[in-house]
């Protein structure tokens, strides 16, 4: 992401546990078969953080869109470009193409099912110039 914003950004791990916000953005990734590989889930703040960095929206889109709790229609369309970017985070053997399924927003937003022995890792993102947010990834253990 360092290189995809062109800014410093940094990722704090956190418990799956300390993400209590409820998420704002669900990326859903499946392979070949429509089985779901993988998921992100991101709080507003992070979504909208995302969203702003990849074409340095001003901030003040950032700050209308917490206030508002939706994310404006280019914050949504940025977040969505970064989302389909992050579909390397989940590669599968034997060589099994994961793709971008689906992105769900704010009322939307809510995980696809998943089993217990999936893996939740917890983050807390820093971006630059635009701020934290926290981020689920949610994979195939």
């Amino acid at each position: 992401m360092n290189h995809l914003f062109g800014l410093k950004v940094s990722a704090t791990t956190i418990k799956p546990e300390d993400h209590v916000h409820s998420p704002a953005a669900v990326a859903i990734y499946t392979d070949g078969d429509g089985s779901v590989r993988g998921q992100i889930a991101c709080d507003l703040r992070c979504v909208a953080i995302l969203g702003a960095a990849l074409t340095q929206i001003p901030m003040g889109a950032v700050a209308d869109s917490l206030e508002s709790g939706e994310l404006s229609a280019n914050l949504r369309a940025n977040a969505y470009e970064v989302f389909n970017i992050s579909v390397n985070l989940f590669s599968y053997r034997p060589s099994r193409r994961v793709v971008l399924s689906e992105v769900r927003f704010e009322q939307n937003a809510a995980l696809a099912e998943s089993q217990s022995s999936w893996k939740r890792d917890a983050f807390q993102i820093h971006i630059e110039r635009y701020g934290s947010g926290h981020l689920q990834l949610i994979h195939r253990a």
